[in-house]
């Protein structure tokens, strides 16, 4: 999706689910961070009604959203203090970016329930969630409303693995426009810059042998099932059938 000079926007509509349905398109979409957005035209007619940063307050500090977007719901899906040690930098890139989804499982407790309270309401939509790159942190909560909906792991893997191209051009882009010693992309490897479909599969599997899936895990959480319902019915519609034409 084209959004004033924001990489990495994509909408979530289109995937099938497990009940017949089809995740309604136009309605949710996740993104890298606004901050860079340059277009208030592009984004008044984008007519997004909820937005959510994903970011840490850190992050929000150094680059803070333009003036033109109104009421940002801030939900740092990891909290500042949170870092990966050495060990876990030198693990793999793939066993790496499924142990920092891990993290995010640990630590969501209150932050998905957040996150699942804000969409659920009547005048939630269109909306938009976005963390620096749109990759780990939006990945996860995407992975999170799409299990949700019903879609199954094998198109959320894939839908994760769509950034990947995108935060490598995006990384690319900023080398020479954003100096920040705390940046979360600029100094990391082109293989964790990539989103590769493997460290989503070895997430999911973990949260499938663990609680039975991602949905059983929201389950456990502190959050009204009629939230969810709410979120379902407003996401969902029926799958197309067209009658074949006559002979």
């Amino acid at each position: 999706v084209e959004l004033g000079g924001v990489y990495n926007v994509r909408d979530l509509g289109g995937y099938p689910t497990d009940d017949g349905h089809v995740v309604a398109s136009g309605l949710l979409y996740r993104a890298s961070s606004l901050h860079r957005l340059d277009d208030q035209e592009a984004w008044r007619e984008f007519g997004a009604a909820s937005v959510i940063d994903l970011r840490y307050q850190r992050e929000r500090d150094a680059f803070p959203l333009p003036d033109f977007i109104d009421d940002p719901t801030n939900v740092s899906m990891l909290p500042d203090t949170w870092h990966a040690s050495d060990e876990n930098r030198a693990l793999p890139p793939v066993e790496f970016l499924a142990w920092v989804q891990q993290q995010m499982l640990d630590m969501g407790t209150e932050t998905v329930p957040a996150i699942i309270s804000e969409l659920s309401q009547s005048d939630a939509f269109p909306a938009i969630f976005f963390c620096m790159a749109g990759k780990d942190r939006t990945g996860f909560v995407a992975a999170v409303l799409l299990s949700l909906l019903g879609v199954s792991d094998d198109d959320i893997a894939d839908d994760f693995a769509l950034s990947g191209d995108e935060v490598v051009a995006l990384v690319q882009f900023l080398r020479t426009r954003e100096d920040f010693e705390n940046h979360p992309m600029m100094n990391q490897t082109e293989e964790l810059l990539r989103a590769p479909r493997a460290a989503m599969e070895l997430f999911l599997a973990r949260v499938t042998l663990e609680y039975g899936g991602l949905r059983q895990w929201v389950s456990t959480l502190d959050i009204d099932d009629e939230a969810i319902e709410r979120l379902r019915a407003k996401l969902l519609t029926p799958v197309a059938h067209t009658e074949p034409e006559a002979s």
